[in-house]
């Protein structure tokens, strides 16, 4: 185990904690912090990197389309994991940084803008990221194909190392790192703010001890860590990057959640829901989108990884051995498994005949109104602010 790392490990979780553990009232102010800032830096680094010598040939590479990739499974999935990760779907950090909004908040207009602003971001650091390395391409008499890397690489070994090369080479690395440590830390709260909350949701009485199970959880995702600081932990990096938090996984799961409400919840429910919050029911598109499209296309993107699948490689040399790739599936598994277990346990815990179980697992259950809903969040919040 690398001494250093697991320090770098444990300052991040303490960071983690010092934010959420007052809630989101806290954490929504910092925030504002970790997120414009890595924007200050992105466009102060875009205008370093247009301006270095090459940085035209990195800037065509990045945009021009390599049409034969829409056969590739690996790319849809890729993608749609891209696009989960970006905008937090399937993890349970949107529902829960909803869930503290006033009952008429204007989300179609938050999701406007969370869906306008996310692609140009992306758009932004691929083309703070290409235009330098069309500069390393440059100063190594190579094609910006040879030097391009995927995963942690390019953001730890090869963009640092072009860093290093440009006059005032110790600002640039400072703002890069920054720019990382605040994504970092951002990425970081919002899904141990949503495992939080899950847990005072379902026991409301635990509300007055918000710090302690923040920092048991905080704790034990600690030690969840420790092995990616040992001097194999790239691998397994590697390896739950690939199972673990794979588009796979998270369409397996994203499918049950749109099938779920849009089915089972039923899209009049919603439309009443979204009718009372806003004043009016959604258009046909989105209920179409909600009842087929997406289901459809997490069901098609899926088996097409499946039936597409190929064992994973780190660093385009090293097979994982096989016992390394069934820990990979166990990974997967441990969250795939939870919804039919769950089911299972649901329909052998609940009393009356099996029809009569199902029937009781599928019909939406009467609760109370939204506006107590969100009041009673507040009020949960409120608690904690002063716990």
């Amino acid at each position: 185990m690398r001494l250093e790392l697991t320090l770098y490990l444990f300052l991040s979780w303490a960071i983690v904690y010092l934010v959420i553990w007052r809630g989101l009232h806290q954490s929504g102010k910092i925030v504002w912090v970790t997120a414009i800032f890595p924007y200050v830096c992105l466009f102060i680094l875009l205008v370093r990197g247009v301006t270095l010598d090459g940085s035209l040939d990195g800037l065509l590479f990045y945009i021009t389309p390599d049409w034969s990739q829409l056969l590739n499974a690996k790319v849809w999935v890729a993608a749609g994991t891209q696009v989960f990760y970006t905008f937090g779907i399937g993890v349970g950090s949107v529902v829960t940084l909803g869930s503290y909004n006033k009952f008429h908040q204007n989300f179609f207009r938050d999701s406007a803008m969370v869906c306008t602003i996310n692609p140009l971001t992306s758009l932004l650091a691929g083309t703070v990221i290409f235009s330098v390395l069309g500069h390393m391409a440059h100063l190594a008499h190579k094609s910006v194909g040879d030097v391009v890397k995927s995963g942690p690489g390019l953001a730890f070994l090869v963009y640092p190392d072009v860093v290093t090369r440009m006059p005032a080479a110790t600002v640039w690395s400072i703002l890069f790192f920054l720019m990382l440590l605040c994504l970092g830390i951002n990425s970081q709260f919002c899904p141990s703010e949503a495992i939080v909350s899950g847990i005072i949701d379902q026991w409301p009485t635990l509300i007055g001890r918000r710090k302690l199970i923040t920092l048991l959880m905080v704790i034990f995702q600690f030690l969840l860590g420790l092995p990616m600081v040992t001097e194999g932990g790239m691998y397994l990096l590697q390896l739950m990057d690939n199972y673990a938090v794979t588009g796979i996984t998270l369409l397996f799961i994203v499918f049950f959640q749109a099938i779920t409400l849009s089915w089972i919840y039923g899209t009049s429910n919603i439309s009443d829901n979204i009718k009372a919050m806003l004043g009016k029911r959604p258009n046909f598109l989105f209920r179409l989108s909600w009842t087929f499209i997406v289901p459809a296309m997490c069901v098609s993107i899926f088996l097409f990884s499946v039936i597409k699948y190929a064992p994973p490689v780190y660093a385009k040399t090293y097979e994982y051995p096989w016992w390394g790739e069934m820990l990979g599936w166990f990974m997967a598994l441990v969250s795939m498994l939870m919804i039919p277990l769950y089911m299972a346990y649901y329909i052998f815990t609940t009393p009356g005949s099996l029809k009569e179980r199902i029937s009781a697992g599928i019909t939406p259950q009467s609760t109370t109104s939204d506006d107590e809903k969100v009041e009673r969040k507040y009020m949960f919040s409120n608690m904690a602010l002063q716990a």
